[in-house]
């Protein structure tokens, strides 16, 4: 069984003639948990990205990642993240420094199952136990499981085999190898992982140097270049007591791909020690700094990737006011709504004042029925505003949230 979105995706690069097959964890893609592992032909990339960029996948940049290239969607129905991690060479190793060149042999090889192209069950095993001993330095019971269904069809010549036989340490060739792995002895191959990628070193020393120094290189840039060609978003939460602003924000925040902060940004709350003396004016300036004080604090964790959350918003202030204002507290509020920069979506929890009330058992149905329709006021007053309903069950809110943040990404990355 597939996952939908994967399902549309293996179709979709089969109908653009991408030569490309899944590298392992077959078993996993009616769910998968992490990363679909997908080995594709280099001239075959571009293709593959256009195929991508039309099912809504995003590109997630990354230095000192070798070949790899991370392609992420979000999957409403499911509430599933889905990303895929496109290599065009098996290379193996901490910074992928010990390469093959055994790819296009492998994809000579692949086998059509339904809408996935599978490596070779040789090849498979073979690429598993490199990728085991060499990324992991371990093999993990479920790799070892799999292992032993594939070590049957393996052969000590085939294209990954043959590539490595020139560098095994004299101890342990190919053969040996194949016969530990078959008869179950995955501590003997634990132990012989050190011993091969030394050899292999010690084989290829001048090309495994050049490309481990400048994959760890990239990878000692790779925050600061994220930091400038990825920054985080801004999404505020807006609503009357009751809508399950907190609540809403929690969930997002569990489950969201990337890190993610909240930032409180009501202003009507008063400090804990209550309004601190001071000169004439005071109280309304300390309002205006506590907020760019926030505002500041969100800019810092968008600036490193983060989405930020905001529960409420300065737009509070553009509420009709419950009394009459004179004209300086008409102005002060106008200032109050217009004191930061937008963020970049405002989403508007709504429900009907009974609702509400029913929820938090605070203020009045009509009350808070006023606020409410305050709040839909915003409408055509406030950039990327969206009005969201919130008498839905709790996980149907949270994926339509989650999925109108996402488009949000889409929108700002996709076309980078």
């Amino acid at each position: 069984m597939l996952h939908p979105t994967l399902d549309a995706v293996f179709r979709a690069f089969t109908a653009a003639g991408v030569r490309w097959c899944l590298l392992r964890d077959e078993a996993d893609l009616a769910a998968p948990t992490g990363d679909v592992d997908l080995l594709v032909a280099p001239g075959d990339l571009p293709r593959a990205r256009r195929a991508l960029a039309a099912l809504g996948f995003v590109v997630l940049p990354g230095y000192g990642r070798g070949s790899h290239t991370f392609y992420l969607t979000y999957h409403p129905p499911t509430g599933r993240w889905l990303e895929l991690d496109l290599v065009t060479d098996l290379a193996y190793g901490p910074h992928f420094a010990w390469r093959t060149d055994a790819a296009a042999g492998c994809l000579a090889r692949r086998r059509r199952d339904g809408a996935v192209w599978r490596l070779d069950p040789d090849d498979a095993f073979w690429a598993l136990l490199l990728h085991c001993l060499l990324d992991k330095g371990r093999i993990a019971p479920r790799r070892a499981a799999r292992l032993a269904e594939l070590a049957p069809a393996a052969r000590d010549d085939g294209p990954l085999a043959g590539a490595i036989a020139g560098v095994c340490p004299a101890a342990w060739p190919p053969a040996r190898l194949l016969a530990a792995a078959r008869g179950g002895d995955w501590a003997a191959l634990t132990v012989a992982a050190p011993a091969l990628g030394a050899a292999w070193t010690r084989r290829r020393p001048i090309g495994t140097a050049r490309r481990a120094a400048t994959q760890r290189g990239l990878r000692l840039l790779e925050r600061p270049l994220l930091a400038l060609r990825r920054p985080g978003l801004g999404v505020a939460l807006l609503g009357p007591d009751g809508a399950g602003k907190s609540t809403l924000a929690a969930q997002v925040r569990e489950g969201f791909y990337f890190p993610t902060r909240a930032v409180y940004m009501g202003m009507w709350q008063r400090p804990a020690g209550g309004e601190a003396a001071g000169p004439p004016g005071w109280a309304p300036t300390r309002r205006l700094l506590a907020i760019w004080a926030r505002y500041l604090r969100a800019r810092y964790h968008r600036a490193l990737g983060r989405l930020v959350i905001f529960d409420r918003y300065t737009y509070d202030a553009l509420l009709p006011p419950g009394r009459r204002l004179g004209a300086a507290a008409r102005l002060y509020t106008w200032l109050l709504g217009h004191a930061c920069p937008g963020p970049d979506l405002a989403l508007v929890l709504d429900a009907p004042g009974r609702v509400l009330y029913e929820r938090k058992g605070e203020e009045s149905p009509a009350h808070l029925e006023a606020e409410r329709q305050g709040f839909l006021g915003l409408q055509g007053r406030v950039r990327g505003l969206e009005v969201v309903d919130v008498t839905r069950p709790p996980e149907v809110v949270r994926a339509d949230v989650v999925a109108r943040i996402w488009d949000q990404y889409t929108r700002r990355w996709g076309g980078r």
